[in-house]
C-alpha cells in the first residue's frame, strides 16, 4: 500500500471516528436542552406556586392588620369602660355616706300606705296637707334609693360591656394568633420556592454552561472535520491524478510498443491489422 493511500486510510478513520464523536455529543446536546427546558418548565411551576403563597400570606397579613385595629379599639374601650366603672363605683362610696336611716321597703311600704290614706279616708285640708308633706319627704329619702339603684344598674351594665369586651378581646387574640400562624407558615412556604428556584438558577447556568462546552466542542471537530474531508479529497484527488498519469504513461508505452513492433511487420513485409494501421496514421508515420 503506497504512503498516500495508507494517509487515507488513516484521515478516513479519523473521520469516522469525529462523526461518532459528534454525533455522541449531539446527543448530549439534545440530552441538555431537555434537561434545561424542564428545569425552566419547574422553575415557572414554582414561581407560580410562591406567588399564590405570597397572596395567601399577605391576605392573611391584611386581616392580621384590620383585627389588630379593631383589638386596638377594644382594648381603648375597656380602658374607657373600667375607668367610668372606677369613677361609678367612687360616687357610690360617696353617695352611701348620705344613706337614710331607713331601708328602702320601709320607705316605699309607708308611702303606700299614706297613699292609700289620701285616697280612701276622709280628712280635713290640715291633715291631707300633713300627709302630704310627709310623702314629700319620705319620696327625698327615696331619691337616695332610686339613684343608688340606677348607679348600680349602670355598674351592671358596665361589667357586663367589659366581660363582654374581654371575650372579643379573647377571640380576636386567637384568631391573630392563628392567622399570623398560617401567614408564617405560607411565608415559610415561599421562602422554601423561592430557595428551590435558586437552586435551580444554579443548576441552569451549570447547564448552560455545559451546553456551550458541548457545541464549542462540536464546533471545534466540525472545524476539523471538514479539514480532514479537504485533506481526504485532496489525497484521493492526487491519486487519482497518479493513477491517471500512470494509466497514460501505460497506454503511451503500449502504443509506443504497437508502433515499434508493426513498423518492423512493414519491414518485413507482413500484413498489420487496422488498428495497427492506424496509430501509424495517428503518429503521422503513414499517410
Amino acid at each position: 500500500m503506497s504512503r498516500e493511500l495508507k494517509r487515507l486510510n488513516d484521515l478516513e478513520r479519523e473521520v469516522y471516528g469525529l462523526k461518532a464523536e459528534m454525533e455522541k455529543l449531539n446527543i448530549e446536546a439534545r440530552a441538555l436542552i431537555e434537561e434545561k427546558n424542564n428545569v425552566s418548565s419547574r422553575i415557572g411551576e414554582l414561581r407560580l406556586e410562591a406567588n399564590e403563597l405570597k397572596s395567601k400570606r399577605d391576605a392573611l397579613n391584611e386581616e392580621v392588620k384590620s383585627m389588630r385595629a379593631a383589638l386596638m379599639e377594644l382594648k381603648w374601650e375597656y380602658g374607657e369602660k373600667l375607668s367610668s366603672l372606677k369613677e361609678l363605683r367612687q360616687k357610690i362610696k360617696e353617695h352611701l355616706r348620705f344613706k337614710p336611716s331607713r331601708d328602702e321597703e320601709s320607705l316605699e311600704r309607708e308611702i303606700a300606705e299614706l297613699d292609700w290614706r289620701i285616697q280612701t279616708t276622709p280628712m280635713t285640708l290640715d291633715e291631707e296637707r300633713k300627709i302630704v308633706e310627709r310623702v314629700r319627704l319620705l319620696e327625698g329619702q327615696m331619691v337616695f334609693y332610686r339613684k343608688l339603684k340606677a348607679m348600680k344598674n349602670e355598674v351592671s351594665m358596665l361589667k357586663g360591656r367589659l366581660k363582654e369586651i374581654r371575650e372579643m378581646i379573647a377571640l380576636y387574640r386567637d384568631k391573630i394568633n392563628e392567622r399570623a400562624a398560617r401567614s408564617r407558615e405560607f411565608h415559610e412556604k415561599m421562602i422554601e420556592r423561592f430557595r428551590e428556584i435558586d437552586g435551580l438558577k444554579a443548576k441552569m447556568n451549570e447547564i448552560n454552561g455545559r451546553y456551550m462546552e458541548v457545541k464549542n466542542r462540536i464546533s471545534e471537530l466540525r472545524l476539523k472535520y471538514r479539514e480532514l474531508l479537504n485533506q481526504i479529497s485532496a489525497i484521493k484527488r492526487s491519486i487519482r491524478e497518479e493513477e491517471e498519469r500512470k494509466r497514460a504513461e501505460a497506454a503511451s508505452a503500449l502504443r509506443e510498443k504497437v508502433r515499434r513492433e508493426t513498423l518492423e511487420k512493414i519491414k518485413r513485409g507482413e500484413k498489420i491489422s487496422f488498428e495497427e494501421f492506424k496509430i501509424l496514421a495517428e503518429d503521422g508515420i503513414i499517410l
